[in-house]
């Protein structure tokens, strides 16, 4: 609406409207927000919520040829969008549920033999440590190989 109005009225003064509203203008950004990043707990500072709508309210300003620059009082918005743009398929295969994976990390190392813990603890020692090396794990079809990778994964 904000857009909008910038775009279609005579405004004769965008930042004391911004100022004025600027919480009702940006009430839906802690939802998107949390939604986005998979994380129900995260909470934005004032700061971080006015410069993500700031950031949104632009983006529409450019789609109708236009941009928050062509309005000089008000503030330009700092906010950096994440690598994945918003890709809903990425934020779900990010969006790990890391208590879980602890515990399920947990359960499953003891069900390693020790060749596989051997290399479990020789991959993870490296990783950690960030050693930077290279490891191909080989052996026949039912080997369990698999079953090393994701329980490094879990424990990762």
């Amino acid at each position: 609406m904000f857009a909008s109005m910038l775009m279609f009225c005579e405004v004769t003064n965008p930042k004391q409207l911004w100022d004025a509203h600027w919480e009702s203008l940006s009430d839906d950004i802690q939802a998107m927000t949390r939604c986005e990043r998979a994380d129900p707990t995260i909470t934005l500072s004032e700061d971080a919520l006015k410069h993500r709508a700031l950031y949104e309210i632009d983006q529409v300003l450019i789609h109708n040829g236009h941009r928050l620059e062509d309005f000089p009082t008000l503030s330009k918005s700092n906010y950096i969008p994440s690598v994945h743009g918003g890709n809903r398929l990425v934020q779900e295969e990010l969006a790990y549920d890391r208590h879980s994976l602890t515990i399920n990390a947990d359960n499953v190392e003891d069900r390693l033999n020790d060749d596989q813990r051997n290399a479990y603890e020789t991959i993870l020692n490296v990783v950690t440590n960030k050693q930077g090396k290279l490891f191909f794990v080989y052996g026949s079809g039912g080997t369990s190989k698999t079953f090393i990778w994701t329980t490094l994964l879990s424990r990762l």
